[in-house]
């Protein structure tokens, strides 16, 4: 029979070799990550996280830091969530005692523990990326929003060197909803860019495109409006809300809107080129080039008028080709006249296009337009040098 203080003690041995056991598990581990061996150290900081006597010690935490981050860049296969724990690991060991030192320096400076967190940051945003592009976009947005916990105690702005910001997060995390079709989420992502002023005009089409969708019209024109506020002379915003007045059956209450405004500010270039582009969808194409004439008087360089006056003037060219075809081979005076109604709208045309070029010399686009124009003049080794240029753009 054991007595009752014999027994007493037993029942401390036991519990003292317990204790001792699960943070010789922490040596363990500690010694198979200085020796490289993974798989060990996982084993043993996996016993002592999950042991309730050393699941929240310091220097536990101060060990699972490494392993996981080292697991995450060198034997991800041994654990698809090594990135996530060894975040959570080092966010761990900054917490800071009563006199708010970090607790794991006995073990760690706060330096490595920091420049140790910045790599489970770049870490998680390269997974992100690659899981975006396999197409696990619900994968992705967890590795975004991991980051989120890390940026807060980037105090050197470490991540940001690397484009790691709240703003590249919150676009590429809209990206991955906009995948998925989650709309609400799209709309908070896109919704924390605005509120943030990314330097993004897109933001504003996606927002919208999302509000027309859900059959919120007012709103998705007023997000149309706040972005070309802000992005007056973007072409994407330009043409989309164009393209909604249009879809809303309200293009003649935008050239009203418009022409209100040049009234108030008859020198702003842009009211006029959107104008413009309101009568070309309406194929009012004579009120259209004059618009386009007005914007390219008060600024030379104007190149969405440029571009767009040439493409209203060479529409003006297909009826001419059309009657042409149309006459038979008797009919050569009207044919001539024709030819020289046709060879005048090509050289009206050039002077727009050369100048566009001039300010957009790498748009192949407009330069097989120009190529054309110089085919059409007979000029052919105008047309043989652009075509050159075309070539060596290729």
């Amino acid at each position: 029979m054991i007595k009752k203080g014999l027994l007493t003690l037993l029942v401390l041995i036991l519990y003292t070799n317990i204790i001792s056991a699960q943070k010789h598990n922490v040596v363990n581990a500690s010694i198979a990550l200085r020796n490289e061996e993974y798989v060990d150290a996982k084993k043993y900081i996996d016993e002592a996280y999950e042991t309730e006597s050393t699941s929240n010690d310091a220097k536990m935490w101060n060990y699972r830091a490494p392993i996981y981050l080292q697991i995450a860049l060198k034997e991800p296969t041994l654990d698809k969530d090594a990135a996530f724990k060894a975040t959570e690991a080092y966010i761990k060991c900054l917490q800071k005692d009563k006199k708010g030192r970090v607790v794991v320096r006995k073990w760690t400076s706060e330096e490595d523990i920091l420049a140790g967190l910045i790599q489970c940051g770049y870490k998680l945003f390269n997974v992100a990326i690659d899981k975006y592009n396999t197409e696990d976009y619900k994968e992705s947005l967890k590795c975004y929003n991991a980051i989120f916990d890390i940026i807060p105690l980037d105090t050197e702005d470490q991540l940001k060197r690397g484009n790691i910001t709240k703003e590249t997060i919150y676009m590429n995390s809209y990206l991955a909803t906009s995948k998925i079709k989650d709309n609400k989420q799209s709309k908070e992502f896109l919704q924390k860019l605005i509120d943030i002023n990314f330097n993004e005009p897109d933001i504003f089409r996606y927002m919208s495109s999302i509000l027309y969708e859900e059959g919120k019209s007012e709103e998705a024109l007023m997000y149309l409006s706040t972005g070309r506020e802000m992005f007056e002379d973007d072409q994407g915003l330009i043409e989309a809300e164009i393209n909604l007045y249009l879809k809303l059956g309200k293009s003649g209450e935008l050239i009203e809107k418009l022409s209100n405004a040049i009234e108030l500010n008859p020198d702003n270039d842009i009211f006029y080129v959107v104008r413009g582009t309101c009568y070309q969808n309406n194929n009012e194409i004579e009120k259209a080039i004059i618009d386009y004439n007005f914007a390219l008087e008060i600024n030379p360089e104007q190149t969405i008028a440029l571009n767009n006056i040439s493409s209203c003037l060479l529409k003006q060219t297909d009826p001419i080709v059309k009657k042409m075809n149309n006459l038979s081979l008797s009919q050569t005076s009207k044919f001539n006249k024709l030819k020289l109604d046709l060879k005048n709208l090509y050289l009206k045309t050039l002077p727009y296009v050369k100048k566009y070029l001039e300010l957009e010399p790498n748009d192949k686009s407009i330069l097989n337009v120009l190529a054309e124009i110089y085919t059409k003049l007979e000029m052919y080794k105008e047309a043989k040098e652009i075509k050159a240029r075309i070539s060596d753009l290729k």
